[in-house]
Formats: C-alpha cells, sequence, structure tokens
C-alpha cells in the first residue's frame, strides 16, 4: 500500500518516469529488494515503494523535481550504517541509494582538498590519498563501509574528533540539490571565508531533510610522521574518566582518546584475542605529530595515569601492534552482539555528550540505572571530547525488558539534561531521539523548522525525522523483532534464529561481500540475506523465485563471516534457507537438471558414468 499521494498514479506510473531518468537497471521494486533497505541499527521496520540508484546531480535534479511535484517523500541513503533511523523511508515513497555516486573527482595535493561523490566509502578514499601524504580525519567505527555522503549528513565523527574535530570541521564545500530540484554550490576550496551565511554547515548534520548532498569538497591533513598507541588498565572506570581528563588538563592534545568500562574489554579480548588482563576500566590514548612530540606524549601520559592508579600500563609505536587493538575498538559495538546468545543491542539515547567534567559522575549514574533495571549497559566513548556511549543489551523475546528499555532510555536523558549535556554528538536525532528533539533543543527546534518549512515546503525529504514534523517515535506495526509470537515452524531456518537475532546489521559485511561489489544491491549482501532471513522465518515474505534468486547470489566463500565482529554464519543461514526454499518447490533449474542427472545416470553430466575399476583398467592397458 502507497503511503503517499501520487494524485491517482500508481507505481508503475511512478516507475516509468523514474525509469526515463535513471534507466530501468537503476530501478527497484520487487518487495525481496525494498525488505533489504527497510531497516538500520534500529528495531524498526519501514519499506520504501521504489527504490533509485542515481549517478549525477542531474539526475537527482530531475527525480527531486518529479517527486515534489506529485509530493513523493524521498528519503537519501548512504551504506544504512545508521543507528538512530535517520535512513528508513518512514513515509514510504522513494528510496535514493547514492552507492553508485562513489568517483573521487579531484585530489588538488598542494591545495589539501579533495572533491568527491557522496557514494565515496570513507577507507577506500583514505587509500587513494595515502601515496599522497594526506588524510581525511574524521574516523568512524564503520569506516570500511560507510560513505562520505551520509556522514555529513549525521556530522559524524569518531575517534579521532578529540584532536581533528568532526566531519563538519573539514568540508569546504557541497553541491546540494534541494526539494524543488534546483541545484546550488556552497563555500569555496579554500580554508577561510566569510561570505555570508554559511550554508555548507547549514546542510551538514541536517540528516537528508533540507537537500541531497551530490558532492562534497574535503579539506585534507598531512600524514603524521608518527603515532603510538598507549593503553591503561584501572580497577575502577571513573579513575580511568578522571585521568583522561588530567591528561587535557595537562596541555597533552591526543589524536584519540577512548574509555572502555569492563563489559567491552571482556567482549573485544575474546573476539580479538588480544589477552588483555582484567580490568573494570581501560583508556586507550593515541598520540601522533613528530617523533620526539610523541615521545614527550607517552611520557607525560604514563606519568598521570600513574598517579591516578593506572595499572598494565604499555605502549608501542608499532603499527602492527596498535592497529589490532584499534581495530578491536572500531568494531566494538558489532562484538557486543555476542554477549548474550539470542540478545540484541538497542541504541537508544546512547550517543549524549556531557561538558568532560562530567563524564565520571555520567558513567556512575549509568551503572546505577544499569542495576535499579537489571538490564546489561555497556559504556564506552570518545572520553577526550566527551562522547559516551551508554549501550543496552536485551533479550528481544521478553516484552518486560522493552519496557524496561523505555524507562532507562528516559533516565539517561534526565541524566545528560541535568549534566549540561546534548542528546546526540555524532549519530544524529534521526527517528529514535524523536521524543527528547524538543526537550533538548528548545526554541531552536521551532527555528530549524522555519528552515525546513523554507527549504521543503511539502515536506517530501525525509520525513518524520528529528521532530520536525512529529513527535512520535513508533508507529503501529514498523516493529522490526517479532519473536516469539509470529515465528513460522517448519522451517530449517528455525535452527538459525539465534544466528539472524545476533546480526547487528551494521553493514561492515559490505566491504568485503564479492556479489554486493559488483552489484551494489543489499539484497546481493549478507546483511540483506540475514534480514530475508528473518523475514521468512516470520511469515513477511513468502517464498518466490525472486527469493531464490537472491540467496542464490551468495557464493559461499565466507568473508562476511570473516569481516562479522559479531561471528554470524551467514553461510549456514543461506545454506538452511536454500532448503526451506527448496522444500517449497524454488530450484533453480539448472539444479534441478544436476539432481536429476545424478539419480538417473550416476553422473552431474546426463550420460552413463564409466564403472571406475573399467577406467582404471582401461588407462593401465593404454599405458
Amino acid at each position: 500500500m502507497l503511503q503517499f499521494s501520487l494524485f491517482g498514479r500508481t507505481v508503475k506510473n511512478v516507475r516509468k518516469v523514474l525509469e526515463g531518468i535513471v534507466g530501468k537497471e537503476n530501478i527497484k521494486v520487487d518487495r525481496v529488494d525494498l525488505l533489504c533497505y527497510s531497516n538500520d541499527m534500529t528495531p524498526y521496520k519501514y519499506e520504501p515503494d521504489i527504490l533509485v540508484f542515481p549517478r549525477t546531480t542531474e539526475e537527482v535534479s530531475k527525480i527531486l523535481r518529479f517527486a515534489n511535484s506529485r509530493k513523493i517523500p524521498v528519503t537519501t541513503r548512504g551504506a544504512g550504517t545508521s543507528v538512530v533511523g535517520g535512513v528508513l523511508p518512514r513515509r514510504g515513497g522513494i528510496v535514493l541509494d547514492m552507492t553508485k555516486m562513489d568517483k573521487i573527482n579531484k585530489v588538488a595535493v598542494e591545495d589539501f582538498y579533495v572533491v568527491v561523490e557522496p557514494g565515496v566509502i570513507l577507507d577506500k578514499l583514505n587509500r587513494v590519498l595515502f601515496p599522497h601524504g594526506l588524510f581525511f580525519p574524521p574516523d568512524t567505527g564503520s569506516s570500511s563501509a560507510c560513505t562520505i555522503g551520509g556522514m555529513a549528513a549525521t556530522n559524524a565523527s569518531g575517534v579521532h574528533a578529540v584532536k581533528y574535530g568532526t566531519t563538519r570541521d573539514w568540508i569546504l564545500g557541497l553541491v546540494v540539490v534541494l526539494a524543488n530540484g534546483r541545484v546550488i554550490k556552497t563555500g569555496a576550496p579554500v580554508f577561510k571565508t566569510s561570505s555570508g551565511y554559511n550554508l555548507t554547515h547549514l546542510f551538514v548534520g541536517s540528516e537528508g531533510t533540507l537537500g541531497v548532498v551530490t558532492e562534497l569538497t574535503l579539506k585534507l591533513n598531512p600524514l603524521p610522521p608518527s603515532k603510538a598507541t598507549v593503553s591503561i588498565f584501572f580497577d575502577d572506570v571513573e579513575k580511568a574518566s578522571k585521568a583522561s581528563t588530567s591528561i587535557m588538563l595537562a596541555g597533552v592534545r591526543p589524536a584519540a582518546m577512548e574509555l572502555m568500562d569492563k563489559t567491552c574489554i571482556e567482549v573485544i579480548n575474546e573476539v580479538f584475542n588480544l589477552g588483555l588482563p582484567k580490568a573494570e576500566g581501560l583508556l586507550l590514548v593515541e598520540l601522533d605529530g613528530h617523533e620526539k612530540e610523541v615521545k614527550k606524549g607517552i611520557e607525560e601520559v604514563v606519568e598521570i595515569c600513574g598517579k591516578m592508579e593506572g595499572k598494565n600500563m604499555k605502549w608501542t609505536t608499532d603499527p602492527q601492534k596498535y592497529e589490532k587493538i584499534w581495530e578491536a575498538r572500531k568494531a566494538l559495538v558489532a562484538s557486543l552482539a555476542r554477549l548474550k546468545e539470542g540478545y540484541v543491542l538497542v541504541h537508544f539515547a546512547e550517543d549524549p555528550a556531557f561538558p568532560l567534567s562530567e563524564i565520571r559522575n555520567a558513567i556512575k549514574e549509568f551503572r546505577k540505572i544499569s542495576e535499579k533495571y537489571g538490564i546489561t549497559i555497556a559504556t564506552f566513548g570518545h572520553t577526550g571530547d566527551g562522547n559516551l556511549h551508554p549501550v543496552m543489551i536485551v533479550n528481544p523475546e521478553d516484552q518486560e525488558e522493552w519496557r524496561k528499555v523505555k524507562l532507562v532510555e528516559k533516565e539517561f536523558v534526565d541524566v545528560l539534561l541535568k549534566k549540561g549535556g546534548t542528546i546526540s554528538a555524532e549519530h544524529g536525532i534521526g527517528m529514535s531521539k524523536i521524543p527528547f528533539a524538543k526537550t533538548s533543543l528548545g526554541t531552536s527546534l521551532d527555528v530549524m523548522k522555519k528552515i525546513k518549512e523554507a527549504l521543503d515546503p511539502n515536506n517530501i525529504l525525509n520525513p518524520g525525522k528529528m521532530g520536525l514534523d512529529t513527535e512520535e517515535r513508533e508507529d503501529p506495526g514498523h516493529f522490526l523483532y517479532q519473536y516469539p509470537a509470529k515465528i513460522r515452524t517448519g522451517f530449517f531456518l528455525e535452527k538459525c534464529k539465534n544466528e539472524i537475532t545476533k546480526c547487528f546489521r551494521c553493514g561492515l559485511c559490505r566491504a568485503t561481500c564479492p556479489t554486493f561489489n559488483h552489484t551494489k544491491v543489499e539484497s546481493a549482501n549478507a546483511r540483506g540475506k540475514v534480514l530475508l532471513s528473518y523475514f521468512l522465518l516470520t511469515g513477511q515474505l513468502k517464498p518466490s523465485e525472486k527469493v531464490l534468486e537472491a540467496f542464490n547470489l551468495c557464493t559461499l566463500c565466507m568473508h562476511c563471516t570473516i569481516t562479522c565482529p559479531a561471528g554470524v554464519k551467514v553461510a549456514e543461514i543461506v545454506e538452511k534457507a536454500r532448503r526451506d526454499l527448496a522444500s517449497k518447490g524454488f530450484i533453480h533449474p539448472a539444479h534441478k537438471a544436476i539432481a536429476k542427472n545424478i539419480l538417473n545416470y550416476n553422473s552431474i553430466f546426463g550420460e552413463n558414468a564409466t564403472p571406475k575399476a573399467e577406467l582404471a583398467e582401461s588407462l593401465k592397458e593404454a599405458t
């Protein structure tokens, strides 16, 4: 059922118009494909009506001009690594998948900037820049999968924000298509400007509600000549927090400073076999710059943390050693899915920022809330810039735990507001933080609504987000998890229920899936197949030839399982899904022919097989 006004038009009519703009090969309307774009890392599900892959600014302009004239909602999507529901098509309509706009158009080495399309992957960009001795500093946990356009949409940052700031600090200019199809350019490839309003900063962090970004000019930084990582363990996580503040007050400028509590330490230790000691808190400090500067920083960090009762302090300048622990830190969120079998991570109110002096008090409050409700909470974060991530881990089959999640969330927000914090430091508001947008933003939200109305009067751009047009977060029938009541029995997939639940839908598998990297379509990726398995198991998707086609695209190469921090056994899920489909009569014609030949001829080739003994004897005589 369409959720938008088409003035009598059907999806078929709209599809025809869009095919005329981007070509038939860049349109998807089959429900198997659409379901793979219905979710991110939140527990919500919203299906688009049409999926479109634009390739140029001109195509985006024509799409928006058409959509605006028909008041069709348009939601822009990158890699789908959002944890706040920002990429979900809440009002249906069109999803613009920007991943085919992935060109690096210009690298201006002497001017320290690069011009890219929004679908460029962060890690890919830095690999291209490395030979030039340059890098783009914002460093998200999903860097192997996330797109630059998505980073701009949420003003993402990551572990290096303490020294290098957020994405907004590194964007010099944009090409943006407005809701009516008009194309504008903001900024310039220069480091300073006082030429009117800073429209570049207006669009960065707007989560696709004001326009569609089709090109970005990014400022670059020279690669630091030397790096080191110091790891310090504490018997009290609050002492670790206090140590981080003392390091900043001493004038040390870490490139990154990360805090992890006991739960996080145990998980990464198990997943990555790091051999870490048992502790209540871990502080990771990265220092970069010239060698003398780095050595001095190491000495100061060790001295300060020693006074704070830090233990097992180690430091290294060996990239092979420090990159392993930073890889573990970046994969921490997805790794937490291994903590309890059948449990899931819930990203509600988990991205607050506090004044630095309040971090240790906030951690103490989070611990009290966890004990009060009996909900497991893993706390980690970028302690150098006051950004914490208290993540809840719950049983999706336990309705009482879901009730408690809402209470825990409310108390989280009460803590951050009381301590002068903000509801989001780097993930955005999206859907999940809508209930607290008005309380946190106050009258500035009214100003945001006026800007939205001026640039998008028909509210077609990512509606239902950021509290701009609704104060409601949840819509009936759009909750992803439906265990246990609606689970289908008699399916081979039933044995994989916990494996399916374990998938955090982080999208990191996109980086290594050969079929996805060829097709750029989510149903070809491991994450898409796990989602399809879930929908098959819960009866939301019926077996069909299209479903079979999606599962047959998997080569069972196991790259996704190797990449997956949660260790989801995707090959096992795919094998069980194929068996379920076969039991329902959906088998690839080639597989049917091979099976028939084996049964009739004991050979896959459709002809009588020569007995091995006779064949061996004939070969012996021939020699």
